[in-house]
């Protein structure tokens, strides 16, 4: 292999496949505490308890304590929020693999051909 070669296969690596595997592992660990989160509070709820919800409206029951019956985790179905952050997460890492995979992989078969 030559210096050129070289070059490209870590060019790849940490222009491509490094930040797709960061990106994969950060939404993973955000996906995994919203979902331990809403099992917590899915427990807390089951028992008849207030659950403090954090608001950013401006109206007049803004701040109280509510009760949410509603949008928790039971068992393996995904709440709404956990469900956007599943889809968050596969549109971050398909557009970035969609619009950096072309000047990749030319990068890559030009650094491989023979001059």
């Amino acid at each position: 292999m030559c210096a050129g070669q070289i070059y490209g296969i870590v060019t790849l690596i940490w222009n491509y496949a490094l930040p797709v595997m960061i990106f994969a592992y950060c939404y993973g660990r955000i996906f995994h505490t919203i979902r331990r989160q809403s099992k917590r509070l899915a427990g807390h709820v089951g028992r008849g308890q207030d659950v403090p919800m954090a608001t950013s409206s401006r109206g007049p029951n803004a701040g109280q304590v509510q009760q949410q019956a509603t949008g928790t985790t039971t068992g393996d179905k995904l709440s709404h929020t956990e469900l956007n952050v599943l889809k968050t997460m596969v549109a971050v890492i398909v557009c970035f693999v969609i619009f950096l995979s072309p000047s990749t992989f030319n990068k890559i078969v030009l650094s491989f051909t023979v001059r």
